[in-house]
């Protein structure tokens, strides 16, 4: 069996399983979860989104409130859908690297190329399959990648059963709304049997006192 990637996941959560509200907001994190958060993204080698975070964020995915060299980015975008002028193309802080397939338009794929990006073609159509592009991404040579979002990124990462680790902090707001963004989206498992079983491996108050952060290890 091929070698792959070890996957982290970390997000910030309301207490109703929400990452982003029904018009995209995000800004969940205390001082403390920021830190959190970068001190991860220093130690991974990579750092992976989906077309809809570079789409509606535009992050920069830099390592900021630590000190540590910044990661991989790492964009799945399987239609080529996010603008050439995302930051994560134009600021050259880090190699990026965007997993797609064969039916994304060649003009996107040649201009990404022009900017030094690189570009990895999956055949057929989305969405990737996320074993072999953690294989892939293991070939080149990055080890240990931590993974940001959105829903839809993670309930594929979750289905092809690539994720590791998930940690989460559970920030103290209810956005609900059936158009806000959960934790994870997509189809979704059907039965606790077919789901992805987790271990409760550590649970800490943030030093705010108003947050509690999760860490759980992936079992099946």
């Amino acid at each position: 069996m091929s070698s792959r990637c070890y996957i982290s996941v970390y997000s910030t959560m309301t207490v109703d399983g929400r990452i982003a509200s029904r018009t995209h907001y995000s800004k969940l994190s205390c001082p403390y979860d920021l830190k959190r958060l970068h001190e991860l993204r220093a130690k991974s080698d990579g750092i992976m989104v989906g077309a809809n975070t570079v789409i509606v964020d535009d992050p920069s995915l830099r390592v900021k409130y630590v000190e540590g060299k910044n990661p991989t980015r790492i964009v799945v975008d399987g239609l080529l859908r996010t603008p050439l002028e995302a930051r994560v193309y134009t600021l050259k802080t880090a190699r990026t690297i965007v997993l797609t397939t064969t039916v994304a338009p060649r003009d996107k794929v040649e201009a990404l190329k022009g900017l030094d990006v690189d570009v990895i073609e999956f055949p057929g159509r989305p969405p990737i399959d996320m074993r072999r592009a953690t294989e892939v991404l293991y070939d080149m040579g990055l080890r240990r990648v931590m993974v940001e979002g959105g829903g839809e990124l993670l309930w594929h990462l979750f289905k092809d059963g690539v994720v590791d680790e998930l940690r989460v902090t559970l920030s103290p707001y209810i956005f609900g709304g059936r158009d806000s963004v959960s934790l994870v989206m997509g189809e979704g498992f059907s039965t606790i049997e077919d789901a992805r079983k987790l271990k409760l491996v550590s649970v800490k108050v943030c030093e705010c006192g108003q947050e509690v952060h999760l860490e759980y290890e992936v079992t099946g």
